[in-house]
């Protein structure tokens, strides 16, 4: 059985990616590459703060994945199912997709603060003197 029509919106192929914790790792790694090659090849260490602005990015992405995961009109479905019961009869009102997509939330929060640290900071390690 497949997903309505309704409930695809027309960008729900462009964004799904973004809800990929490999693709926003290897971007935000690929940025503090880019940024440390070109503040040590310019002596510059203000390249390596503009990159951090980009890792901060990826994170904010990874912490967004519901809407990315499942589609724009779908990313809050699953905010309107019944709990369950666990093997010890307790309430449970999550699922293996949720707790997944919850441990990419607190991945991106980390990415996102490393992200404004470098943004904020990593000018600073010019004044090192490191080149």
């Amino acid at each position: 059985m497949g997903i309505s029509h309704h409930d695809v919106h027309v960008l729900d192929r462009f964004i799904k990616p973004f809800g990929s914790s490999v693709f926003v790792l290897i971007l935000a790694t690929t940025s503090a590459l880019i940024g440390i090659y070109l503040s040590q090849r310019g002596c510059d260490w203000t390249w390596f703060s503009r990159f951090g602005s980009v890792i901060t990015v990826a994170g904010l992405l990874l912490v967004s994945s519901p809407v990315f995961d499942q589609g724009v009109y779908l990313s809050h479905a699953s905010a309107f199912g019944f709990a369950s019961r666990d093997e010890h009869g307790k309430s449970r009102i999550t699922d293996e997709t949720s707790r997944k997509t919850g441990n990419k939330v607190l991945i991106g929060i980390a990415v996102s603060i490393c992200g404004t640290l470098i943004w904020g900071f990593g000018d600073l390690i010019g004044k090192l003197g490191i080149c």
